[in-house]
């Protein structure tokens, strides 16, 4: 009797088991059918208080020489613009940090969306990874962020976005000046209201397309990413 008790206690708790794990999908995935919302891959710093990477490494920084603004960026932070952003598809966004491989996958559904975004998280995804710093980024940046990733889905149901620059700080964006004398000294990325980012199977034609219709800030083309901002309104090219 002992023993058939026992068989029946453990037999019940490994339903309960599976239940739960069934139910913390997509957050614990068993068969490895989705992505987790958060994946540091093989890189362990995403979360804070992790190793930073070695600063003088300027070889593997993506940074863009930005048209230099009058006067401090402060001045700007009360730019009118659309900011406004409701989805109108679901989709999942795969985000890549280019500089540390980290992700973060989050699924974008078209209703209740200001309260089911992390802005914690994406303030940490876009954060100073050199110096392990964060801030809080523009709420109307990274809107527009999304907006132009939606706008570049066509019939997919997810894009792969990797991130190449997000906040920096006075002392990064001084050490990428003494790389380039064309890095904006008055950067926008310095107050968070800028990211540079590309979309992967998407060319830089494309996204230029729909950022200069997307962007009321300002917006960058280059080579391999674009930069998008809640500046002034203005174009470039390099």
């Amino acid at each position: 009797m002992t023993r058939k008790k026992l068989s029946r206690r453990t037999f019940a708790i490994g339903l309960l088991a599976a239940g739960v794990c069934e139910a913390a999908t997509p957050i614990i995935d068993l068969n490895a059918r989705k992505l987790p919302l958060i994946n540091s891959g093989s890189n362990s710093n995403f979360f804070p208080n992790s190793a930073k990477k070695n600063f003088g490494d300027l070889d593997s920084l993506y940074f863009d020489p930005e048209p230099e603004l009058s006067g401090a960026t402060d001045k700007f932070l009360n730019y009118n613009e659309n900011s406004f952003y409701r989805p109108q598809k679901r989709f999942s966004l795969n985000l890549r940090n280019a500089n540390t491989s980290e992700t973060y996958s989050y699924r974008i559904k078209s209703a209740f969306f200001d309260n089911e975004l992390n802005y914690d998280v994406l303030d940490y995804f876009f954060r100073d990874w050199r110096e392990n710093k964060t801030i809080q980024m523009d709420r109307g940046v990274i809107k527009n962020f999304l907006k132009i990733c939606e706008a570049l889905l066509g019939a997919d149901r997810e894009l792969a976005v990797d991130v190449t620059s997000g906040y920096r700080t006075q002392k990064t964006n001084e050490k990428l000046r003494q790389n380039s004398s064309r890095v904006a000294k008055n950067s926008m990325h310095l107050v968070g209201r800028a990211i540079d980012f590309k979309v992967k199977n998407r060319s830089i034609g494309n996204l230029e397309k729909v950022a200069k219709k997307l962007t009321p800030g300002g917006l960058g083309v280059y080579s391999g990413f674009i930069h998008i901002d809640t500046g002034p309104h203005r174009r470039w090219k390099t």
